[in-house]
């Protein structure tokens, strides 16, 4: 089971992508994802390659990412973990579930957080 511990562990441990994105394992995960999820890879030069979940709505912002923004790849017993920044995307082994967990924010007590979850998303302050 993935709880908020298990969460703040993996934000802890996978603060930056990896030297190699061959260390991902990208292909692996995407076999074990292919009976639920329809995941393309779009070039085989892996610091070029977006990952497309086309499953996924047109205009949903999670549908295509950068495997170079990818910090971590983790396998849980029902979920794969695709570990960024400020969010991980988790693709269920299982089923079609899609869920997304937001960084929480730290240190933001003394200003006032107006950003929108896009804005969070995609780091911009």
């Amino acid at each position: 089971m993935i709880t908020d511990q298990v969460i703040r562990e993996i934000y802890k441990v996978n603060k930056r992508p990896p030297k190699d994105l061959n260390d991902l394992n990208l292909p692996e995960a995407l076999y074990n994802l292919r009976q639920y999820h329809n995941m393309t890879l779009d070039n085989e030069d892996l610091t070029k390659a977006e990952v497309i979940i086309n499953d996924l709505e047109e205009y949903s912002p999670f549908r295509r990412f950068l495997v170079r923004s990818l910090h971590a790849i983790l396998e849980f017993d029902k979920m794969v973990a695709f570990v960024f920044r400020n969010h991980i995307l988790f693709l269920g082994k299982n089923d079609a579930q899609v869920r997304v967990h937001f960084k929480p924010e730290e240190d933001d007590e003394d200003e006032e957080d107006d950003r929108s979850w896009l804005r969070k998303l995609f780091g911009r302050k």
